[in-house]
């Protein structure tokens, strides 16, 4: 019989390192994605603690609530006096009792266009509640309160 010569293989290691890959994805994706839950959150004697109402929605509007926001980025627009702004992620309609200017394109002593950046004073009304004259009520959609501001300064 012939002798074949048999010689062992210094072998190919690629599955150890497919193996150590999976492994580092698998530890990747754990510290990722693991939300324990163990946050500790220390109080004080000075800290606020919530009281047994239950708080409105953030960003939600109050009637009655007085409104000093700025920089408020008007997003949609019926008129100088009646636009919306974004506050807190939601889209807000804002009602501005300006007189208008008689014989000039723009509805009062303001030009308010979307994209333009306001600081907006006033209160927040029911949208049950009596509107500025002039306002079309459809402009409130689906708002059960709106913003009336008294005074509003363009930003930008």
């Amino acid at each position: 019989m012939a002798e074949i010569p048999v010689e062992k293989r210094s072998g190919s290691k690629n599955w150890l390192w497919i193996l150590l890959a999976l492994l580092v994805l698998a530890l990747l994706a754990w510290w990722l994605l693991n939300d324990d839950g163990d946050d500790v959150v220390e109080y004080t004697e000075n800290d606020a603690v919530a009281t047994a109402t239950a708080p409105a929605a953030a960003g939600a509007l109050v009637a009655g609530e007085q409104i000093d926001m700025e920089n408020a980025e008007v997003t949609l627009l019926a008129g100088d006096m009646a636009f919306y702004v974004e506050r807190n992620g939601e889209q807000v309609p804002v009602f501005f009792d300006e007189v208008p200017t008689p014989g000039t394109p723009m509805e009062g002593q303001y030009d308010i266009n979307p994209g333009d950046v306001l600081n907006i004073t006033g209160e927040v009304r029911s949208s049950t509640d009596e509107l500025p004259e002039g306002a079309d009520p459809s402009f409130l959609g689906s708002s059960q309160n709106y913003i009336f501001a008294t005074n509003v300064e363009q930003v930008g």
